[in-house]
């Protein structure tokens, strides 16, 4: 057998690489369930925020604002 150089092999290695992700590809089944995943939205009942005076003895704090970024120019 005659010896082959780094190169030889390194070139062998690749095609060998590339031949195997081309088989793993091929074999790939897809995924034809198209069928609504999590929670039947025509079955869920909307959760209404109460409002400060239908609690009674209850002071709800303002909703927090998103922090705003100066507009600096530098």
């Amino acid at each position: 057998m005659a010896e082959k150089s780094v190169s030889d092999l390194e070139k062998e290695l690749a095609r060998a690489k590339i031949n195997e992700e081309r088989e793993r590809q091929n074999n790939i089944e897809k995924n034809r369930d198209f069928s609504v995943v999590g929670v039947d939205p025509a079955s869920t009942v909307e959760k209404k925020i109460p409002a400060s005076n239908d609690i009674p003895d209850v002071i709800i704090l303002p909703k927090k604002s998103k922090g705003r970024s100066e507009n600096i120019p530098y």
